[in-house]
């Protein structure tokens, strides 16, 4: 017998919620680019907050985000306000440049 192989694709597209998101098409204002400045990256982090607002999935993405430690601007948030939430991720991008070296 052959064996069936199954190609899933990656989870979040699973969801049905992510079907009506209006953030398809713009990860790059949702995901930063290596080595982006503090400025820059506030400047991107508002106009993906713009698209969230009037977003009609924003919190099922931001559930979705929080539970699976995501990466990223996700729901109406970024990694801080997530890990601010009181949820953890596991090397969280934008947070780096807070760690203190000594």
């Amino acid at each position: 017998m052959d064996d069936v192989v199954v190609e899933l694709l990656p989870r979040w597209v699973q969801q049905r919620w992510a079907a009506h998101a209006l953030c398809t098409g713009h990860t790059d204002l949702f995901f930063p680019p290596h080595a982006e400045r503090p400025q820059t990256r506030a400047r991107r982090e508002a106009k993906a907050r713009e698209i969230c607002r009037s977003c009609t999935v924003i919190f099922e993405c931001r559930r979705y985000a929080r539970d699976h430690l995501e990466y990223g601007f996700w729901g109406g948030e970024s990694e801080e306000e997530r890990i601010a939430a009181g949820y953890e991720l596991t090397a969280p991008i934008g947070g780096r440049h807070n760690r203190k070296l000594g």
